[in-house]
């Protein structure tokens, strides 16, 4: 009975996960569901094919955020897991809320509740609280997730934005792809971005967030990408403050995400951001 009665927070949590669908009920409960935890969004370069999943609630109300963690295929058992901030994507913060019942193992879920200040609640909904797992053989973190809550009223956000060959000015053959998520937090003018890529010719020399341009037109740079992974396969993070001027240009579908390699050092794979 003490294993079954264990389980019950953990269910109820899911349940109301499952009902919330990434919603925001009645301007107090807000939702947000399949937060990827990956290597790529530590700064740095992480060796290891852990990733993890999330999954958080956030009541208005009570000041509560409640909270399901997975992760998998870490290098060892997790020594730590916290919450972190301040911080966006692509920077680090101190530890705000530590896990607590971590598992002993190289894959598992952790679940838990923090009570936030005031303050603490303008963080969270700009965009600037992480989930982090430290391992022995990475101590600064080996899988982050950053927390976004994409319906919210001054977010503008799109998933699973395509980069592909065919996008290129010209055209450019290929078997690189590769997929985009992207908030935009009217309020504080950041955009912040989670790109992968795949199958390139060669390791990217270069990427960027380009403007201003259309569909079938090219433009300079604007926002090089940082910590780009030495590899064909893999995934870029950060975030950038907009002026107004730019803002209007991001919402007008102006801006594409471009990754350069040898083979093609005016992009490969591109991909427009039309939020």
């Amino acid at each position: 009975m003490k294993t079954i009665s264990k389980l019950f927070p953990l269910l109820a949590l899911i349940a109301l996960f499952t009902a919330c669908q990434d919603h925001d009920l009645g301007g107090n409960i807000i939702t947000q569901n399949d937060l990827p935890l990956s290597t790529f969004q530590e700064p740095g370069q992480i060796n290891s094919p852990a990733t993890g999943n999330a999954i958080v609630s956030y009541d208005k109300s009570t000041r509560v955020l409640t909270y399901i963690v997975s992760f998998s295929n870490l290098t060892s058992a997790p020594t730590m897991g916290h919450i972190h901030g301040s911080a966006p994507r692509g920077t680090n913060a101190p530890v705000l809320f530590p896990f607590t019942g971590i598992p002993n193992a190289t894959s598992g879920t952790v679940n838990g509740t923090a009570t936030l200040t005031a303050a603490q609640e303008t963080d969270l909904l700009n965009g600037l609280f992480y989930f982090n797992f430290h391992t022995a053989a990475y101590p600064a973190g080996e899988i982050r997730g950053q927390i976004e809550f994409y319906n919210l009223s001054f977010n503008v956000s799109k998933k699973g934005i395509p980069l592909s060959g065919d996008q290129e000015v010209p055209a450019k053959p290929g078997s690189g792809t590769g997929s985009g998520d992207v908030s935009y937090n009217k309020n504080t003018k950041r955009l912040s971005y989670y790109v992968t890529y795949s199958n390139l010719s060669g390791n990217p020399t270069m990427g960027h967030i380009h403007g201003n341009a259309a569909r079938g037109a090219n433009a300079p740079v604007l926002f090089p990408f940082s910590g780009l992974p030495a590899s064909t396969s893999g995934a870029v993070n950060g975030s950038v403050v907009l002026t107004a001027a730019q803002e209007a240009d991001l919402m007008n579908g102006l801006y594409y995400f471009n990754f350069h390699t040898a083979t093609n050092p005016g992009g490969e794979i591109r991909g427009q951001i039309e939020l």
